[in-house]
């Protein structure tokens, strides 16, 4: 019983450019497929599909538990930025 290497299968000149064919269209693909998945419009659009799911369910509506903190931080920026800014003036 031979271990190791075994005869390397002799393939046409036609069926290696068909093979490399073949590999050249899926590499294609994927690279397109790469393009398109950094594209600048596609990754705002992904980030802005999970902001929207985030703060909304499409069966429940609001998610509250989630708007309420934002807001809610929010306003206390703007009014200690507010507070800030007189304390400085």
């Amino acid at each position: 019983m031979a271990r190791g290497h075994a005869e390397p299968v002799q393939a046409s000149p036609d069926e290696i450019v068909d093979e490399l064919e073949v590999l050249l269209s899926r590499l294609s693909d994927n690279v397109d497929e790469l393009v398109d998945r950094v594209k600048p419009a596609n990754v705002v659009k992904r980030q802005v599909e999970r902001v929207k799911e985030y703060f909304v369910d499409e069966e429940t509506g609001p998610r509250f538990e989630h708007i309420v903190p934002v807001v809610v931080g929010t306003v206390a920026t703007i009014a200690g930025l507010a507070v800030l800014r007189r304390l400085l003036n």
